[in-house]
C-alpha cells in the first residue's frame, strides 16, 4: 500500500496549527516551538514527496501524475461531483518544494521579530502552508478552489493584525482584490464544467476531454483575471505593494514566496495546459501583459524611496517573466525551455525576495528607517548587513553567480525565438540592476550619516539570510534538481 504522502503533508500542519494553538494555554513559547517541528516534519514529506517526482519513470504534464490519490466528496443523487484528487508532476513538484521550505524559513525568520499573539500567528502559518500544498497538488478544480481561498484568511489577518500603522486598509484591499479574483476564477471553472461533454471538475478528465475553443477562450478570459490578480499583472497589481509594506517581514516571504507563485501555477496549470488551443490563440496577449508587467515593475521601482516598496515592485517585475516564458515557450512550439524557464524563475525568485524581504526587516531594526535617502554608509556602519544586502540583491538582480541567472536568460531566449521585437524585454534585467547598484551605491557603498547610530545583524540573523541564497548557489551548479522534471512538463505542453 502506497504511503498518502500528500494528504499527510496537508493534514499535518493542519492539525498541527490547532496544536500550537491550544498549547499557547500551557506555555506562551511552545507554540513557536511547535511549528518549528511540524514544519521541519513537513520537509520530511516534501524532500520524501519530490523524490518520487525525480525518480519516477516516463514524461509528466498531460495527465501524468505521481502519488496520486482519490477519494469521493462531494455525491449528489448518487454520483460523484466532487472528489478528493491530488497528485504531483513536474509543475507542481518543485513547487511544493519551494513552498514547504519558505515556510520553514518564515517560520524561523518569525522568531526574529513576532512577539505578540504567538498561538495565533503559529497557528495560521501552519494553515496556510496545508492549504498552499493543497492548492499546487489538487487536481479537481473545486478542491484547487477550496485550498486557494483557505489561503487568503491566514494572510488577511497576517497583515491586519500584525502588520504596519496601516494594515487594516491593506489587509481589506487585498481581501477585495483577491477575492474578485476569485469569483472569475471560480466562474471560468464552472462555465468549463457545464459546457464540457462528460460535466467533469475532474483536471485528468478535462485535459483528456476535447473542450470547444470558444469555451477556453471564455474560461481563460475569466481565470486570467483570478490568477492574474494573484501573480499580479498590471494593471491588477495595486493591492500588492501596500500589503507588503504593511506586512511583517516573514509574511512578505510568504506572500511574494508561495502566494504570488500560486497565481503563476494557475497560470501554468489551468490557461497554458488545460486552455491549450486558447493559449496558442492568444498567447501574443499573455506575452504582451508579460512585458508590460515586466518593464512596469522595474520602472516603478526605481522611483522609489522606502526599500520595501522597491522589493515588492521588483517582485511585479520578476513575475511578468513568468508569464512571458510560459506562453513565448507554448508559442513557439519547441521551444520548451521558456516553459521550464518560467517554473525555474518561480523556484529563484521565491529564495532570493525572501532574503530581500528580510534584510528589509532587519534594515528597519538596525538602521530605524526604510528610507534609501537616508540610509548611507552600511557597509562600514554595519558591515554583516552590509555584505548581505550586496549579495541578495545580486540574486535579485539576477547576477551570474546565482541560478536566478539561468531561469531569466531561459525566458528571454524563449521571448526572442517567439519574436524578434522581443529583444526589448533585455532591457528589464538591465533597469532592475540600475535601481539595485543606485541602491547598493547609495545605502551601502557610501560614507555613513554622520551621527547615524546603527545596529547590525546578528550572526544568528547572518546565518540565517544566508540560508536563503544557498539554494541559488546550489542550483548554479546543478539546475537539473529542478529543470530535469519541469522540462518533461514543459515538453509534454509545448509538445516539442
Amino acid at each position: 500500500m502506497e504511503l498518502p504522502v500528500i494528504s499527510m503533508m496537508i493534514a499535518l500542519p493542519a492539525v498541527g496549527g490547532v496544536l500550537a494553538y491550544l498549547s499557547g494555554r500551557v506555555d506562551q513559547r511552545l507554540p513557536k516551538l511547535v511549528a518549528l517541528v511540524l514544519v521541519l516534519a513537513e520537509g520530511g514529506l516534501a524532500s520524501l514527496a519530490y523524490s518520487a517526482v525525480i525518480f519516477s519513470e516516463g514524461p509528466f504534464g498531460l495527465s501524468s501524475f505521481v502519488l496520486q490519490e482519490r477519494y469521493a466528496w462531494v455525491n449528489v443523487f448518487g454520483q460523484n461531483f466532487v472528489s478528493y484528487h491530488v497528485g504531483l508532476d513536474g509543475l507542481s513538484g518543485p513547487l511544493v518544494l519551494m513552498a514547504v521550505f519558505l515556510t520553514i524559513m518564515a517560520t524561523v525568520g518569525s522568531t526574529f521579530e513576532i512577539e505578540e499573539k504567538q498561538p495565533s500567528y503559529y497557528a495560521l502559518m501552519l494553515f496556510f502552508v496545508s492549504a498552499a500544498v493543497g492548492v499546487f497538488t489538487s487536481l479537481n478544480l473545486i478542491l484547487f478552489y477550496f485550498f486557494w481561498e483557505i489561503t487568503l484568511i491566514p494572510m488577511f489577518f497576517f497583515i491586519g493584525v500584525w502588520g504596519g500603522p496601516n494594515r487594516r486598509y491593506a489587509a481589506v484591499k487585498f481581501l477585495l482584490f483577491t477575492y474578485a479574483g476569485s469569483v472569475a476564477m471560480l466562474l471560468g471553472f464552472l462555465i468549463v464544467y457545464f459546457f464540457t461533454p462528460g460535466s467533469s471538475f475532474d483536471l485528468l478528465s478535462l485535459l483528456n476531454s476535447d473542450i470547444p475553443s470558444w469555451l477556453q477562450a471564455a474560461a481563460s478570459a475569466l481565470t486570467f483575471i483570478g490568477f492574474g490578480v494573484k501573480l499580479p499583472v498590471f494593471p491588477l497589481h495595486t493591492w500588492l505593494p501596500d500589503a507588503h509594506v504593511e506586512a511583517p517581514s516573514p509574511i512578505s516571504v510568504l506572500l511574494a514566496g508561495l502566494l504570488l507563485k500560486m497565481g503563476g501555477y494557475g497560470f501554468l496549470r489551468f490557461n497554458l495546459e488545460l486552455f491549450n488551443r486558447a493559449a496558442i490563440n492568444y498567447s501574443w496577449a499573455y506575452i504582451s501583459v508579460g512585458v508590460i508587467t515586466m518593464f512596469y515593475g522595474a520602472i516603478v521601482a526605481l522611483m522609489q524611496r522606502d526599500f520595501k516598496r522597491m522589493v515588492a515592485l521588483t517582485s511585479i517585475n520578476h513575475m511578468g517573466f513568468v508569464l512571458l516564458g510560459a506562453f513565448a515557450g507554448l508559442a513557439a512550439g519547441s521551444v520548451s525551455y521558456g516553459i521550464t524557464g518560467a517554473i525555474f524563475q518561480m523556484f529563484n525568485h521565491a529564495f532570493a525576495i525572501g532574503a530581500m524581504f528580510m534584510l528589509a526587516g532587519f534594515v528597519k531594526h538596525g538602521a530605524g528607517t526604510r528610507d534609501l535617502k537616508v540610509l548611507r554608509g552600511l557597509r562600514t556602519a554595519t558591515p554583516r548587513m552590509g555584505a548581505m544586502l550586496i549579495l541578495a540583491s545580486l540574486a535579485a538582480m539576477g547576477a551570474p553567480v546565482f541560478s536566478s541567472f539561468l531561469s531569466e536568460v531561459m525566458v528571454l531566449l524563449s521571448g526572442i525565438t517567439y519574436s524578434g521585437w522581443l529583444w526589448v524585454a533585455v532591457l528589464v534585467p538591465g533597469i532592475t540592476a540600475a535601481y539595485m547598484l543606485w541602491m547598493l551605491w547609495r545605502s551601502v557603498l557610501s560614507s555613513p550619516t554622520q551621527g547615524a547610530l546603527y545596529r547590525d545583524m546578528t550572526q544568528r540573523e547572518t546565518i540565517y539570510l544566508i540560508v536563503y541564497l544557498v539554494p541559488l548557489v546550489v542550483l548554479l551548479l546543478a539546475p537539473s534538481l529542478i529543470l530535469s522534471p519541469a522540462s518533461q512538463f514543459a515538453r509534454a505542453v509545448a509538445g516539442g
